[in-house]
């Protein structure tokens, strides 16, 4: 499993053998929103046109990054919608852009705003570079003997360098990532003790995410475990447009629990099973053939093992080392509590901004609750187990039984009309009938439609459908 990076869109990619650094967490994914369609400056404003022209260009570019996206092209779509990004942000810096067209570049530099992927922190909080590692003075240490069952060592220089640099250097990331645990401590220790492993694993996940529940690699590792979407799916999670089961805590540690035991038994070995788990099973058993090892020891000292790897378990030994007596190096974390919520099942798609709005509570406390939903609503043809504040389930399903429409369709959009429009025109582009554009607008007939009047338009299924 590999460090992690937030993205907006889910990449493919197999379990093994990652590389990376961690960053931050990222939201969870949201349909994509309409756009504001293309206005225009008043007639005969070359620049105004030009600007105009700017906007369709970004319009363009962020409808090929939908399309590249629906089509399980992820990297073309995050292109298109970095140029559309590009597009309207170097627009809004020029002091002479039309202001007629300001908010419509403003609209829709919201929207690709909200597709944009966050670019990795140069220096995530409990990444070390292998120059600071080499200088670090290793701390000193005592275990206590037989405490564990998976062997930390406090002799190992690298696991006393770790240590070192995280109580001195970086004590309030620690803090910070272990006031995280206090929210998944008892669930996961429950579930490591059900199926007779050892505790320590419990501190894997602070090598692995920081705790951070939506933490993503660049590879494409996801959640507090950082399962690639192949090994995911092989260990019973779901991973698809509307749900990604990697980003729900209990789920990803169940088939945590499975993963872990499955390469102990493979391995014969807790260390080997450990770095198998940064590796991949295949690329440690390719290590250990070359090196004719039979311990992560051997294996490691004659060289067969990348520097990350190499370092993994190390490392996982300072946070189990840190993680049990915080106290002993100085460190104050402040344990977060773990979620209280109840379930309430919905039988068709329910979209979360409805669901927010009967639960009383904000889209985004929502979303925290079920942060395995990777799209804006429950999915379809299925039912689904919604998680809601503790307490609050009859209330949210009362709420939920006056609500007519569970999903609403597109946003209305703004549409400046221009010379030559006609509301027949208009209708054709957004997919839906000129009926419906008069009776939105108030309009008692079709024929009079002056260029500059904005228009509110409710796009149509086809206009929709990538949205």
């Amino acid at each position: 499993m590999r460090a992690f990076l937030p993205l907006v869109v889910l990449l493919a990619g197999a379990c093994a053998a990652r590389r990376g650094v961690p960053a931050v967490p990222a939201p969870a994914a949201a349909p994509a929103p309409a756009l504001a369609p293309v206005s225009t400056a008043s007639a005969g404003e070359a620049e105004g046109e030009e600007d105009s022209g700017n906007l369709a260009l970004a319009e363009a570019a962020y409808e090929e990054g939908l399309s590249s996206f629906e089509g399980g092209r992820p990297f073309e779509g995050r292109a298109g919608i970095r140029k559309a990004f590009g597009l309207l942000t170097d627009e809004l810096q020029d002091p002479g852009l039309a202001s007629a067209l300001k908010d419509d570049f403003l609209a829709m530099l919201g929207k690709a705003r909200s597709w944009e992927p966050v670019e990795p922190s140069e220096r995530p909080a409990l990444a070390v570079a292998e120059e600071e590692l080499r200088s670090a003075t290793p701390a000193r240490l005592q275990a206590q003997v037989g405490k564990h069952r998976i062997a930390v060592d406090p002799d190992n220089e690298i696991t006393r360098k770790f240590i070192s640099i995280y109580t001195r250097q970086r004590p309030k990331s620690v803090e910070e990532a272990l006031g995280r645990s206090g929210r998944y401590r008892a669930m996961m220790l429950r579930r490591l003790r059900e199926a007779g492993l050892p505790e320590e694993l419990f501190y894997l996940v602070m090598t692995e995410s920081e705790y951070l529940p939506m933490a993503r690699s660049r590879t494409g590792a996801a959640g507090l475990w950082q399962f690639m979407p192949g090994t995911a799916r092989r260990y019973g999670l779901k991973v698809s447009f509307w749900v990604d089961e990697r980003y729900d805590p209990e789920k990803a540690t169940a088939a945590a629990v499975r993963y872990l035991k499955d390469l102990r038994e493979w391995f014969g070995d807790w260390h080997l099973a450990v770095a198998a788990y940064n590796r991949g099973e295949n690329g440690i058993g390719r290590d250990l053939a070359f090196t004719r090892a039979t311990d992560f020891g051997t294996v490691s000292r004659r060289g067969a093992l990348p520097g990350e790897t190499q370092h993994y378990v190390p490392k996982f030994m300072a946070c189990v080392l840190i993680g049990e007596d915080p106290g002993r190096y100085g460190l104050r974390p402040v344990y977060e509590e773990p979620f209280a919520f109840d379930t309430a099942e919905v039988d068709k798609p329910l979209s979360l901004a409805v669901a927010a709005q009967a639960a009383g509570v904000p889209e985004d406390r929502l979303k925290a609750l079920n942060p395995e939903l990777a799209a804006w609503a429950t999915p379809p043809e299925t039912t689904y187990a919604l998680r809601v504040p503790k307490g609050s389930r009859e209330a949210f399903l009362s709420a939920l039984a006056q609500v007519k429409d569970w999903n609403p369709g597109p946003e209305l959009v703004r549409y400046r009309v221009q010379a030559g429009d006609s509301l027949g025109k208009i209708a054709g582009r957004f997919r839906t009938t000129v009926k419906a554009v008069m009776a939105l607008n108030g309009l008692k007939t079709s024929r009079r439609l002056r260029p500059g009047t904005v228009l509110k338009v409710r796009p149509g299924r086809k206009k929709s459908s990538r949205r």
